[in-house]
């Protein structure tokens, strides 16, 4: 029946079913950490992990703003790593219109996402490759002359290759990455300031960002 329907219509139905199926993914991965944690012997060791963002879209004006988030890893093996991960990314950016204003856009990400991580060595320096993929949740809000003119949320589907160092000290591991993200089915935003729909402004549809965190329940050096 969605194909009888006007694209936005469509376009909504697709996201919904595509952040269902990142949401069950998120979800898999997350119950699979868990079993794993008491099926693996000399592998599968589980991993919590904390850490801070730096992260600013690839917009006019963007600002660099802070964010947060939190992940659990399953080792299963010296050097391959699969889990899950929630952060929260503050999102800022100024686009000049041609009504004579600033127009101000704030909002946030929040992606819920699986994650895969290869390290390349397996002593006390790791560097690393990985990815992640899932949901990426979206607030908007959009400031004219300092009033707020438009507000949503909505979900896309996003994900983001990483690389990324890590150094071993016992079981404890210190981190630092960085990601590019892309965020699918992104489209321009709009709004009315009186009788017509005359106030147009991009969203975010990439965005870089760097992690620096710790994991607890790190696999110990070899060497």
């Amino acid at each position: 029946m969605a194909l009888f329907f006007d694209d936005d219509v469509r376009i909504n139905y697709l996201n919904n079913i595509i952040s269902m199926k990142a949401i069950r993914l998120y979800a898999s991965l997350a119950l699979v950490a868990v079993l794993a944690s008491f099926s693996f012997n000399s592998f599968g060791q589980v991993g919590f992990t904390l850490h801070g963002t730096a992260a600013a879209p690839n917009l006019d004006n963007a600002e660099v703003k802070p964010g947060v988030g939190a992940g659990l890893k399953v080792f299963l093996g010296p050097n391959v790593a699969v889990g899950a991960a929630a952060k929260y990314i503050a999102i800022s950016y100024d686009y000049n219109q041609n009504v004579g204003n600033n127009l101000e856009n704030r909002g946030s990400l929040v992606p819920l996402t699986g994650t895969l991580d290869i390290f390349l060595t397996s002593g006390v320096v790791r560097p690393y490759i990985g990815a992640e993929a899932g949901a990426y949740l979206r607030t908007t809000k959009v400031n004219l002359a300092g009033s707020e003119i438009y507000k949503s949320t909505d979900t896309r589907f996003g994900a983001a290759p990483k690389l990324g160092l890590a150094f071993a000290l016992g079981g404890v591991g210190l981190f630092a990455e960085g990601s590019y993200n892309f965020i699918f089915g992104s489209k321009d935003g709009s709004a009315s300031t009186g009788t017509v729909n005359n106030i147009r402004w991009e969203n975010p549809s990439k965005l870089w960002a760097v992690n620096v965190g710790v994991t607890f329940g790190f696999p110990r050096t070899n060497n």
